[in-house]
């Protein structure tokens, strides 16, 4: 690539705001309506005709692996031909102290950073693990296809493949396609494709890929936009223990989506001013200035800012029930040492 058996619900506690679940578990979601988008990828019946609310399941196996810490750090790429592989499976993940029933591409949540060029023609091979229960598919906001023409739904043991060209550049979202949309997105199944311009993005500098999401403790919780947790690139609060370091008195670049599936995202860094923002990732969209991007769900932006001196710049989104929940990083810029009335662990600023 370029680049259960069904069980009893766990009971919920609740602590401040943050829903604590006994085994944490994140409910398996469903494929009704797959009979009639199913194409040719069906197998023997496997997975068709099979409810969400039929085979919820919570994690009580063993963990199938915990989630690694997602390197932000992003490059450039050369135009031409891309061949994007991914693969869906189904597992019992580790998130922090939570084990979550996750839908994942490539075992990882977010999925993998994808990029490519404007006019780049992209093929994509998806590959449904043998051990899923479900069929699944991925959609490409960055593509002109329709329903039938692309996002071919791909049932276990089975795989799919179609190709399309990137007409715009852009940071765009990739998501399973498979209905229900909203319980495939809210077990996990998200990623970003970024689309360079002909030209680039401008001058080089450091570049960072961060996708905020919610994370859900059950069916019913994403069906009611309940979050359990928020998070920057899957693990909530990951970059409070693993800061991006940049140099003092220079500019890095961002590349920033919301996945949702159903929250708005306010995103700011603090102490300093976006000096570009493009709306979507599109350089045609530039506007200059800017405190706070406001992404719905799906939407995206590139930005740039300069980190002034050295210390400490967290970001967040500036909706903050979301931020004590997880949607929190930190910057560190130079020696990342303290100003006055910052705090000695980058952690345990104000904003958390």
């Amino acid at each position: 690539m370029d680049s259960q058996s069904p069980t009893r619900p766990r009971r919920i506690r609740r602590r401040g705001s943050l829903a604590l679940i006994s085994t944490a578990a994140l409910v398996a979601a469903g494929v009704t309506g797959l009979a009639s988008c199913q194409g040719d990828n069906s197998s023997d019946g496997a997975a068709q005709g099979t409810s969400a609310a039929e085979t919820s399941t919570a994690p009580d196996g063993p963990v199938d692996f915990t989630m690694p810490a997602y390197d932000p750090r992003t490059k450039p790429v050369q135009p031409g031909p891309k061949t994007f592989e991914l693969t869906t499976t189904e597992k019992n993940v580790k998130v922090g102290d939570k084990v979550y029933r996750m839908w994942t591409f490539n075992n990882s949540v977010p999925g993998p950073v994808l990029r490519a060029v404007q006019g780049d023609t992209v093929t994509i091979k998806i590959k449904n693990d043998k051990s899923s229960q479900f069929f699944h598919s991925v959609d490409y906001h960055a593509s002109r296809l329709t329903l039938g023409g692309g996002h071919v739904q791909v049932a276990p043991g089975k795989a799919g493949e179609f190709k399309f060209k990137l007409d715009y550049p852009g940071v765009f979202m990739y998501h399973c396609a498979t209905a229900p949309v909203l319980h495939h997105i809210g077990m996990g199944m998200y990623g970003m494709i970024i689309v360079q311009p002909k030209k680039g993005f401008g001058r080089p500098m450091p570049e960072y890929a961060i996708t905020q999401s919610e994370i859900y403790g059950s069916l019913e919780d994403i069906n009611t936009n309940n979050e359990d947790a928020m998070a920057f690139n899957g693990i909530p609060a990951q970059y409070l223990t693993r800061p991006i370091k940049v140099k003092a008195n220079s500019d890095a670049r961002f590349f920033v989506l919301n996945a949702g599936p159903s929250e708005q995202s306010s995103f700011h860094i603090v102490g300093t001013i976006f000096d570009k923002a493009y709306d979507d990732g599109n350089p045609f969209n530039l506007t200059v200035g800017r405190q706070t991007l406001n992404l719905p769900a799906s939407g995206s932006t590139v930005l740039e800012a300069k980190f002034v001196g050295e210390g400490q710049f967290p970001f967040v989104t500036h909706q903050f029930d979301h931020a004590a929940k997880g949607a929190i990083g930190m910057i560190l810029a130079g020696d990342g040492k303290p100003g006055p009335g910052g705090a000695s662990d980058p952690g345990a600023n104000g904003h958390h």
